[in-house]
């Protein structure tokens, strides 16, 4: 057809249109194509010229400069979601299997021409077919259409390349520094934004009271041209989707619970460990503090010389000498003197006791009930035994009990039918406790007081000319220990017996013999290791009966005492019982007139006193120390008596009880304790002019080191 009547704008290009002129590029093209149609629908009413308009349009975007391909702005660096037309998660094209799949939008500008064209074509040739020559057929894609579907394509290339370059944009979606922002709890899946049903899938263009007819008649272009610009589209994509959304809320706010669990787990365990380090260092600074405050605690403060509660001195410094050193002596002593002078240790061990008290504790807590009688220990057989129990040389008596009394409290056996039912309780140190009282366990055997039996032998051969006597004192286990307990100690009168046959020029003394007769009355004290001015009474009877000197009747003395006494048993033991028991205390003074002269262990620094201490102010624990003050010092008593007969009492805590009832005895007495004294015996008994000298030690003693203590003073 001529074109003749076109517009210039809008006319086919002459034949003779110079053929290499420069091709107008893809926008320019698209934009003169647009402007025809628009002017071919504005200017002709009959259908052909607008056809003319469209083949026109078509022409100039063939001969535009092909459009370049597309490059992504920037490379991925991270795996993308796999996306469907709509921009959603590809998943949701799987909500609804049984629909078919939907066909992807044209997005190539020539491909889409082509198939405008050759549609354009089959409906002229068929309008020609049906009688309609120079007409375009009434189903012919008009020019207008044509330029629609080309403002189609071009706008579809442009959202193709803005979604390319946000899909490789760096500093977004999926940028380096903040790659998983897509995901942030307070804005991925807010209800509010994302799929909020108002506003993401709203459809400005469909109108859900239209008819479907309408919405088909709308759709002129088929769905496969552009399915997802139409209402039905949207329409069937909201349908899908209906059911996805509330799982896709679901989902999100479950999701963020997880995350904001295991968030919260991993604060707690921070803040755990951050307590743990902060409460290690803390523990740390406490313990240094308290060993430092020990520490100097015991370095600076006064160290106490006597125990009090006790009724002992402590150990002292020892001298340094090379020898000593050598042999562990001096260390071993350095390490007894800290231990046994700590300041305040009296408090201490109270305190101690105290808290066991409330603890619900009593000593060891060995329950002992009935047990079966055992056969002696065989003496030569070490395997059985072990040393016995001895008075240290501070004067603590420690108990050092045969191994089988070890195995004897862990045993029990029914008692007999016509035996009454007892039971014992073994504290600390190996004290037992039966019937409210204390006993100290003797685990000696006969030979073990050998060597103190040579030892006083020896002092008899330095000094030929003194009288010297062995008093051996029983302790309270002797006379006191239940016969179904016997098992548990050795007898003290066959280790007596044996060291009286082993003397060699000194006078045994049997004190057993003497106190055997009066068990029945308070010879030993219940609570205290020592025993009573009592015991010490019937034993100087028997000691001035060998002697032969006069003795003075009890009725002679007045009698003293003072109640709630708890001795040396109970801080031995830490047993409550013997504290919740409490017992008397008495000693007798005598009336015959005598005084009383102090000095220190080198016979220096004289001072007179009373031999009696007055105890109202001293601890209940410490009234045995009513017998002059205590050990570590030497005391002369001066009496009326002019016989000329002066005695020397070498002792341990058991001799001070005696010189009170020998003041009707002799003139003078010296006692000196062993462990103490600083001068040689043998010269300080001739310089004094002694004729008697007295040895008295219990048993623990006798069998222990004090045995030693005695040749020391002997040789020194």
């Amino acid at each position: 057809m001529p074109n003749t009547d076109l517009p210039d704008e809008i006319r086919e290009p002459a034949a003779d249109t110079p053929q290499d002129e420069p091709k107008l590029d893809r926008r320019t093209a698209i934009a003169q194509a647009r402007a025809i149609r628009r002017g071919a629908a504005a200017m002709a009413m009959d259908e052909s010229i607008k056809a003319q308009a469209a083949e026109t349009a078509s022409t100039i975007l063939e001969q535009a400069e092909p459009e370049p391909p597309k490059a992504p702005l920037h490379k991925q660096t991270a795996p993308q979601p796999v996306s469907n037309t709509t921009g959603k998660f590809g998943w949701l094209d799987e909500v609804s299997p049984s629909e078919p799949e939907r066909p992807a939008a044209h997005t190539d500008t020539d491909a889409l021409l082509e198939e405008l064209r050759a549609e354009s074509r089959a409906r002229r040739t068929a309008a020609k077919s049906a009688g309609q020559d120079g007409a375009p057929a009434a189903a012919e894609i008009s020019g207008e259409e044509i330029a629609d579907a080309a403002d189609f394509a071009s706008e579809a290339d442009a959202a193709e390349a803005d979604d390319a370059e946000a899909a490789y944009t760096d500093d977004a979606e999926y940028g380096d520094d903040k790659e998983y922002d897509e995901y942030d709890d307070d804005t991925a899946y807010s209800d509010d934004t994302e799929y909020d049903d108002d506003t993401e899938y709203a459809d400005d263009a469909y109108d859900g009271d239209a008819p479907e007819d309408q919405v088909i008649r709308e759709l002129h272009v088929t769905n496969e041209t552009a399915p997802m610009r139409s209402p039905r589209a949207a329409a069937e994509y909201q349908a899908v989707t209906a059911d996805a959304k509330p799982f896709v809320r679901r989902l999100a706010k479950e999701t963020e619970k997880k995350w904001k669990k295991e968030a919260g787990t991993r604060r707690a365990e921070e803040t755990i460990r951050r307590t743990e380090r902060t409460s290690a260092k803390w523990n740390i600074a406490v313990c240094l503090l308290l060993l430092f405050g020990i520490a100097v605690y015991n370095l600076v403060l006064e160290r106490p010389v006597k125990s009090m509660k006790e009724n002992r001195m402590l150990a002292k410094m020892p001298s340094f000498s090379n020898e000593d050193y050598l042999s562990g002596k001096y260390t071993s002593g350095v390490e007894l003197y800290y231990n046994d002078t700590v300041p305040h240790r009296d408090d201490f061990k109270e305190m101690t006791q105290v808290i066991r008290k409330h603890m619900g504790l009593s000593g060891n807590a060995v329950l002992i009930g009935d047990l079966p009688a055992a056969q002696q220990p065989d003496p030569e057989s070490p395997a059985e035994t072990t040393a016995p129990p001895v008075t240290t040389a501070e004067g603590a008596v420690t108990a050092q009990t045969l191994t089988t009394v070890s195995a004897a409290v862990t045993t029990t056996a029914p008692p007999a039918d016509d035996e009454p039912e007892r039971e014992g309780e073994m504290g600390d140190n190996g004290v037992l406790i039966v019937n409210k009282r204390g006993i100290m366990l003797f685990g000696g055997w006969e030979t073990m007081g050998e060597n103190y039996a040579h030892i006083l032998s020896r002092f008899k051969e330095s000094a030929p000319d003194i009288n010297m006597y062995s008093m051996v004192i029983p302790t309270v286990c002797s006379f006191y220990t239940p016969e179904e307990f016997q098992h548990l100690i050795t007898s003290e009168k066959a280790n007596i017996d044996y060291i009286n046959k082993t003397l060699v020029g000194v006078t045994p003394i049997d004190v057993y013999g003497a106190l055997e007769k009066h068990k029945d009355e308070p010879i030993f004290m219940r609570t205290d290791h020592h025993w009573s001015s009592l015991g010490a009474f019937y034993a100087c009877e028997a000691f001035s009966a060998e002697a032969r000197v006069p003795f003075a009747r009890i009725e002679e003395y007045d009698r003293k005492s003072k109640d709630d006494y708890v001795g040396t048993l109970y801080t031995f033991s830490n047993n409550i019982i013997l504290k919740e028991n409490p017992e008397e205390f008495f000693w007798y003074i005598p009336r015959a007139h005598f005084t009383t002269t102090f000095y220190n262990n080198s016979f220096g620094n004289p001072r007179e006193g009373d031999y009696f201490m007055n105890i109202d102010n001293v601890a209940p624990v410490s009234y045995y120390m009513v017998y002059m003050a205590g050990d570590d010092h030497i005391v002369r008593v001066q009496t009326d008596v002019h016989n000329g007969r002066r005695l020397c009492i070498i002792k341990d805590s058991y001799g001070n009880a005696l010189a009170p009832w020998l003041t009707s005895s002799f003139e003078e007495i010296y006692i000196i304790d062993m462990r103490y004294f600083q001068l040689n015996a043998i010269s300080f008994l001739r310089e004094h002019g002694m004729t008697d000298v007295l040895f008295a030690m219990n048993t623990f003693s006798a069998n222990g080191d004090n045995g030693a203590k005695v040749e020391k003073i002997r040789t020194q």
